[in-house]
């Protein structure tokens, strides 16, 4: 339980940051944004520093607000699931070796010596 926790102040803390970073890249205040969704400064506050749960419809307002599409405000973890033993082999390769992803990805075996 503890470590449900733990993941959710840490998935409310990312998400807040998301949202903090749009509204800063946007040039707008957080009074601003509040009141284009709908909610107060305050909330707006407790939202960007993970204080609180951020309800969906919120994230809509939000998200409409600062002109972002919602993906780009929530935050997802970085999972690859694999099936398939060759490809697992091969995804393991690039992570321990990000110079050949040009290569793998069409960039050619002059992007990886450079």
């Amino acid at each position: 339980m503890t470590g449900t926790i733990r993941s959710e102040t840490a998935r409310r803390r990312a998400t807040g940051q998301r949202i903090r970073e749009w509204r800063q890249r946007r040039a707008l205040s957080q009074s601003t944004v509040a009141r284009a969704a709908a909610i107060t400064q305050a909330s707006l506050s407790n939202y960007e520093t993970g204080k609180r749960d951020l309800p969906l419809s919120t994230l809509l307002n939000l998200s409409a607000a600062l002109d972002v599409p919602v993906g780009d405000l929530i935050s997802t973890p970085d999972v690859i699931v694999v099936r398939d033993s060759r490809l697992g082999s091969a995804v393991d390769t690039l992570t321990r070796r990000p110079d050949l992803v040009s290569v793998v990805t069409g960039g050619g075996a002059t992007a990886a010596a450079s």
